[in-house]
């Protein structure tokens, strides 16, 4: 399936435009991370525009996505159909640019290109929120028409503090919070075990296969194995916060 036609597909679901729930638990972290001297700010990536809605009331807010679905549930704010690949904005133009669960799902080109685009727009900050030390392997699913191996939210890469102070050359990192549940990461002899012995792969409503792109809309049953291995992980396994929010200001 070719890659421009599978994201299009993917991100109009309407259950991708619209926020899940865990959302609570990390906007309020990412907004109290807004400076104080902010008064313009773009959303790149903004879904729903949750964020946007949650921004003060004073500051001029802008809100950019691919999807057209996420847009016109957009309610607060300009509204801009755009790629973070190649945003339709001058130099410098926004006080803050922020961009929260967009990073991890982007392909290698694209990544770098976006991470050059916030910085560019930007002129004194850049915001972002990215799930922590995640586990990809853990989060694989097996499609059950093509056999095709694929994350179930389409994560591409993850992220450490050591990356973090990386990924914006042009920007420091002044500073970073933690949010969401502590989230354990399986050692690979237990993954083994458990998709091997127990079967279990992991399922998403909305997931679909970026090879053949089928969406499997069955759970996968439980058995005693991926029972017992998810137990054993949250007892042996690395813990770690589920997402963080970084604020970079320039140099």
């Amino acid at each position: 399936m070719k890659r421009e036609l599978f994201y299009r597909q993917f991100y109009e679901q309407a259950g991708i435009a619209e926020e899940d729930v865990n959302a609570e638990e990390r906007t309020p972290v990412t907004l109290a991370m807004i400076p104080s001297d902010v008064s313009s700010v773009l959303d790149v990536g903004c879904g729903d525009g949750t964020l946007l809605r949650s921004v003060d009331w004073a500051i001029l807010k802008v809100g950019v996505d691919i999807s057209y679905t996420a847009l016109s549930l957009v309610k607060a704010g300009h509204r801009v159909l755009a790629s973070s690949e190649s945003l339709p904005f001058r130099e410098s133009e926004f006080d803050l640019v922020m961009s929260t669960e967009v990073l991890e799902h982007l392909p290698p080109a694209v990544f770098e290109a976006s991470c050059s685009e916030l910085q560019r727009v930007a002129k004194r900050y850049v915001l972002i929120s990215v799930p922590f030390h995640e586990d990809l392997a853990k989060k694989q699913a097996r499609c059950p028409r093509c056999g095709h191996t694929y994350h179930i939210h389409m994560h591409l890469r993850s992220f450490d503090l050591s990356n973090l102070e990386s990924i914006f050359p042009s920007y420091r990192l002044r500073k970073y919070r933690f949010s969401g549940p502590l989230e354990s990461i399986f050692p690979s002899w237990l993954l083994k075990i458990r998709r091997q012995y127990g079967r279990r792969w992991e399922w998403d409503r909305i997931s679909l296969c970026p090879q053949c792109g089928y969406r499997n809309t069955q759970p996968p049953q439980r058995s005693v194995i991926s029972v017992t291995s998810s137990l054993a992980a949250s007892l042996i396994g690395k813990r770690h916060p589920k997402w963080v929010s970084a604020l970079y200001e320039k140099k």
